[in-house]
């Protein structure tokens, strides 16, 4: 199961692009697919591969048209001296001509355009699951910062029993006064806490929104469980896997690109024919006769080896810049890998040791606290020690959720449940 899957699907899209709300919906709550599909049709990076595939398109049609027939007309021994004078002796030619092209130049040329909607598709498809990733990215990023309101909610749900029963300790004089005013404070600062929170909340709202274009969102919040953790592959399995990163298939797209290339340079070796056929007039005996012509550039071949020798260059260049991104992408998936390894770990063990060992302190403390035996202080101080676990346990676990996020997309993973939405 992928980081995709951590979302089940339920909310009206209509709500999300400030249409009029589903009649069910109270809360309008986002989930990653829907974030992922409103970004896909709305994102502004993916709107200009239409105006280049457009360009495109008229450059193959350009690529496409025949080399076009030329008119001339000729004017000899006229105005001249002598015999030559006025126009007695004048010939006149009219002609049509027409370059043959020879080494089928214009095959070449088409399917160096072809090559480049191919890649201009791949280049697409590599944008769109970046995108999809940052989404996620961000998803999760807000997702967390409603965990961590939570806990702030909490906090300070925990400071305002805890000044009350300061108050009540002090009214009966068995605390001083000072730990009223420090649980009064404490409580002050833990609602300055929550309304940052809230507050971090609007921005990470704004910043998933903006992935669509949407800079005033119109849905309350995000779903989903960030204490799931899922297995992820073996390392050695996610690096053969790595070839099917869309990063990576778009060098495949460039070789066929470079190959059409240097074909089309070899095609210029081949010298084209210029041929032509007309009449002349010939005023002096006032006769007419027909006229053929024909015209070969000369050193075609080697005029063309500067640009077959620099289409080799960029081909082999294709497969050296292909290792060079599959030893970074591999390094990367490595590091990952890694990382994540050891935030499972931190997880796992403030999940199942930390805590439970925290709040059992606490629940000791609170207890002879109650019963006067501890002070403010003492308390104060476990329930800080394990607000501050619980905010340590949500930091590991968005950072694995963030950590296999990155890793499904290096591995191909992530684009599953995606492809037809990125291949339109």
């Amino acid at each position: 199961m992928t980081v995709f899957n951590i979302i089940a699907r339920g909310v009206c899209l209509l709500a999300m692009m400030n249409l009029p709300l589903c009649a069910a919906a109270q809360q309008l709550t986002l989930t990653l697919r829907d974030a992922i599909e409103l970004t896909l049709s709305s994102n502004p990076s993916l709107a200009e591969f239409e105006f280049r595939r457009q360009s495109l398109s008229g450059e193959q049609q350009t690529a496409a048209l025949k080399t076009a027939p030329q008119f001339s007309a000729g004017l000899e021994n006229a105005a001249g001296s002598g015999s030559l004078s006025g126009i007695g002796q004048a010939e006149l030619t009219l002609s049509i001509s027409r370059i043959i092209e020879l080494g089928d130049k214009l095959g070449a040329r088409t399917d160096v355009v072809s090559r480049r909607q191919a890649v201009l598709n791949a280049e697409r498809k590599v944008v769109a699951l970046d995108l999809i990733a940052e989404t996620a990215r961000r998803y999760i990023q807000l997702l967390a910062a409603q965990q961590r309101l939570l806990l702030f909610q909490s906090a300070t749900a925990i400071a305002r029993e805890t000044l009350a029963a300061t108050i009540a300790r002090a009214d009966a004089g068995r605390a001083p006064e000072a730990e009223r005013e420090q649980a009064t404070a404490s409580l002050r600062l833990a609602e300055l806490d929550e309304q940052s929170a809230g507050s971090g909340i609007d921005v990470q709202k704004i910043r998933l929104s903006s992935q669509w274009g949407v800079l005033q969102p119109a849905f309350d919040g995000v779903e989903g469980d960030l204490f799931q953790v899922e297995a992820t592959l073996p390392l050695a399995t996610l690096l053969e896997q790595l070839e099917s990163n869309p990063a990576l298939l778009v060098y495949a797209d460039q070789e066929r690109l470079r190959q059409a290339q240097l074909r089309e340079a070899r095609s210029r070796q081949s010298a084209n024919l210029q041929l032509g056929a007309g009449i002349r007039h010939l005023a002096g005996p006032d006769d007419t006769g027909f006229v053929v012509q024909v015209s070969v550039p000369l050193f075609s071949s080697r005029r063309a080896e500067g640009a077959v020798y620099s289409a080799r260059a960029n081909l082999a260049l294709v497969e050296s810049e292909r290792q060079q991104a599959l030893l970074r992408l591999g390094t990367e998936l490595a590091e990952l890998d890694l990382q994540r390894g050891q935030a499972v770990n931190e997880l796992q063990a403030l999940q199942q040791d930390v805590i439970p060992t925290l709040r059992s302190a606490l629940d000791q403390i609170r207890s002879a606290f109650d019963s006067g035996r501890y002070s403010y202080l003492e308390l104060s101080a476990a329930q800080q020690a394990l607000l501050d676990a619980r905010f340590r346990l949500l930091g590991s676990a968005e950072r694995v959720t963030l950590l296999t996020n990155r890793i499904e997309y290096l591995s191909g993973q992530s684009v599953t449940d995606f492809q037809t939405e990125v291949s339109q």
